[in-house]
């Protein structure tokens, strides 16, 4: 109920927004989760799709894993709303990111991608996921070594020249930007590190650091700045 609550809430603001929002609905673990899926009108076929997770685990709040990134994601739909950059990009919340009964785990975005037909998918210029980025220091671009590297360089290259810290990283198939990467299509994932409250009671609001979700905001609209069809296919071309 709660996450059908969150994806409510997120598609009511993209919708005010101006977007066109569609929610996607599949089975995970005999229940029925969903994707919040938004694009401007007139959007170009195959965007750039930066997402987020509103799902939680059992027992925790979830305000940093992951209300942070979808908060992230929601102010940069608004402030580019209308202009070119909305018209590039697939806005995405997803569903069932934490691991099923069955141990299986970003289950949201595996959908996507595998609803995805073959020519979408070589057209796709990439992904970007924003997950747990308000609690830690520093603010990391990862990769966890499957598909293209063109956008964890490029996006860690872009927040870089936007004069914020950042840290390129190597790490586990830890987010959203999994099954992008496995599929074969250029991802990334920005994350704040390690914290006490992880998957924990005590992943609240009180204990999110405001300066770091603000930090993270303005590199995921340092990106979307950077961002035009130039871009998009230098991605296409991995």
């Amino acid at each position: 109920r709660a996450e059908r609550r969150g994806a409510r809430y997120a598609a009511e603001i993209l919708e005010r927004l101006g977007y066109d929002v569609r929610v996607r609905t599949f089975d995970v673990d005999g229940r029925t989760s969903r994707n919040v899926v938004a694009t401007w009108p007139g959007a170009i076929r195959h965007p750039f799709v930066i997402g987020g997770h509103i799902d939680t685990v059992a027992g925790s709040p979830g305000a940093n894993d992951n209300a942070s990134g979808v908060a992230v994601l929601l102010e940069a739909a608004r402030l580019i709303a209308g202009k070119e950059q909305a018209c590039l990009v697939k806005l995405v919340v997803f569903g069932a990111e934490e691991r099923g009964a069955d141990g299986t785990h970003h289950v949201g975005s595996q959908v996507l991608v595998d609803r995805l037909g073959d020519k979408a998918r070589r057209r796709m210029p990439g992904m970007l996921s924003v997950d747990m980025i308000a609690d830690g220091r520093p603010l990391i671009v990862a990769h966890f070594g499957a598909g293209p590297e063109v956008v964890w360089r490029r996006t860690a290259r872009i927040i870089d020249r936007a004069g914020i810290a950042v840290e390129r990283r190597i790490m586990c198939d830890c987010s959203d930007n999994g099954p992008f990467g496995l599929a074969g299509i250029p991802a990334a994932l920005l994350w704040s590190g390690t914290e006490p409250d992880y998957h924990a009671p005590s992943d609240l609001p009180a204990n999110l650091r405001p300066r770091d979700l603000v930090r993270t905001g303005r590199a995921v609209l340092a990106f979307l700045r950077a961002l035009d069809e130039d871009l998009i296919r230098a991605f296409r071309r991995h």
